[in-house]
């Protein structure tokens, strides 16, 4: 092979090499996204992106139980004018994270922002991290955090640590000026354009963070300097939605 051949074969190499190698870092494995203990802006808040969804979690109260924060806490960053208003099925809310760098072993820690959830008749990990906190987590993750636990004998009322996926910016991008890397969950109908243009960011930024290789129901992270101002339904149109239902 001529010297130029093999040159470009290294390049061609060397680049694809790169490319998995940030593909491999910026998703996660089923049990969660893996931190640096010693990261200095750990632990941080940010937001999660949450849908309002029927038939449990249509109103401020029973969200903010969920996560165990306050209806002010969400209503005020979500652009909801009053915490008591009602909510209907898929609109958009930010529900706040105190994120985490968890040592789960001598090799391994997790971001996450853990969340303590008390079991309920007919409960199991795969359906509370799927159908109550839309995707959020993973039941494998849960498995993690709870080693004592035994997923197919789950008492009512035992309380379960759910660990919120979570990232906290790194010095790079405080530097960049993000100052939040909201938790996202791919949907299905979503392409990375339609995310970019939902939080007001570049399509490449939300690349650079998670990679190209995004999945339906994987956790994203969208790096923002502040959160947008969500677009709400009016008085009316839930009137109107009552009525319907």
């Amino acid at each position: 092979m001529r010297p130029a051949s093999r040159l470009v074969s290294s390049l061609l190499f060397f680049l694809s090499y790169s490319n998995i190698l940030h593909h491999l870092q910026a998703q996660p494995t089923t049990q969660g996204f893996t931190c640096p203990a010693n990261q200095r802006s750990f632990p941080c808040q940010t937001y999660a992106f949450y849908r309002a969804s029927a038939p449990n979690f249509l109103d401020l109260a029973s969200i903010g139980d969920l996560f165990s924060v306050s209806r002010l806490m969400i209503s005020k960053p979500s652009n909801i004018s009053s915490p008591t208003s009602p909510l209907i099925p898929n609109q958009p809310l930010f529900v706040p994270l105190s994120c985490s760098c968890n040592t789960i072993n001598i090799s391994t820690s997790i971001s996450s922002a853990n969340i303590t959830y008390t079991i309920k008749e007919g409960n199991t990990f795969y359906i509370v991290s799927t159908e109550y906190f839309q995707n959020l987590t993973t039941y494998q993750s849960v498995e993690l955090f709870n080693p004592t636990l035994i997923p197919e004998l789950l008492d009512i009322g035992v309380e379960v640590i759910f660990p919120i996926f979570c990232k906290c910016p790194n010095q790079t991008q405080l530097q960049n000026k993000v100052n939040y890397l909201v938790s996202y969950v791919f949907q299905p109908s979503d392409n990375l354009s339609s995310v970019a243009s939902t939080f007001g960011v570049e399509t490449k930024s939300i690349v650079d963070v998670n990679g190209n290789n995004i999945q339906p129901y994987d956790t994203i992270f969208v790096p923002v300097n502040q959160l947008p101002q969500l677009a709400q339904p009016t008085d009316r149109a839930l009137k109107v939605n009552r009525i319907g239902t």
